[in-house]
C-alpha cells in the first residue's frame, strides 16, 4: 500500500488525499477479496486506486496535470551546485513535459516508470494485453523523449 500511496503523491494529490485514497482502496480490497484473482491483486489495487484519484479530481474540477518525479540523483552523479541545478531543471522539464501527453500516455509512463509495474500488472490494469501496453508505453515515452529533444535544441536525451 505504501507503493500506491507514493504512486498517487506522484501523480499529483496531497498527503491528505492520498492516505484516504489508499484507506477507501484497502477497504475496497477486503470488501471484494473474494473475486480477486492472488495474481492481479496489486493490478487491482492500482487500478481501484487511480481511479478513485480520477473521481476526486473531477469532483474538484481541478485541471491538475500529473506530476511525475524523477530521482535523478539515483542516475546522476551528485556533485557540483551546477549539477544539482542542471538536476533539478531536468526533473521540472520532464514534469512540464509530461503534462502535455495525453492523460493515459502520462499514465503508462508513471505506472511503468515511477511505481514500477511491471508490463502485466498495467495490461491487466487497461484490460489488454502486455504486448499492447510495451507498444503503447515505447510510443509515449518516443514522444516525451521527442518534447525534451525539441526544449534542448535538438540536443540527445537518453533514457
Amino acid at each position: 500500500m505504501l507503493a500506491i500511496y507514493k504512486t498517487l503523491l506522484t501523480m499529483g494529490a496531497k498527503k491528505e488525499d492520498a492516505e484516504d485514497i489508499v484507506q477507501e482502496t484497502a477497504i475496497k480490497f477486503i470488501q471484494y477479496i473474494d473475486g480477486i484473482s492472488p495474481n492481479e491483486a496489486s493490478a487491482w489495487l492500482y487500478k481501484v486506486a487511480v481511479h478513485k484519484y480520477y473521481d476526486l479530481i473531477k469532483k474538484s474540477q481541478s485541471q491538475q496535470k500529473y506530476v511525475i518525479s524523477f530521482r535523478l540523483e539515483d542516475l546522476l552523479e551528485v556533485g557540483t551546485p551546477e549539477t544539482i541545478v542542471l538536476q533539478q531543471e531536468l526533473q521540472w522539464e520532464i514534469a512540464a513535459q509530461l503534462s502535455t501527453l495525453s492523460d493515459k500516455e502520462a499514465q503508462l509512463i508513471l505506472l511503468k516508470y515511477s511505481a514500477d509495474l511491471s508490463l502485466k500488472d498495467i495490461a491487466t490494469l487497461f484490460g489488454t494485453t502486455d504486448k499492447t501496453v510495451k507498444t503503447q508505453i515505447a510510443r509515449a515515452k518516443n514522444k516525451l523523449k521527442q518534447r525534451l529533444q525539441e526544449v534542448y535544441n535538438g540536443g540527445k536525451i537518453d533514457f
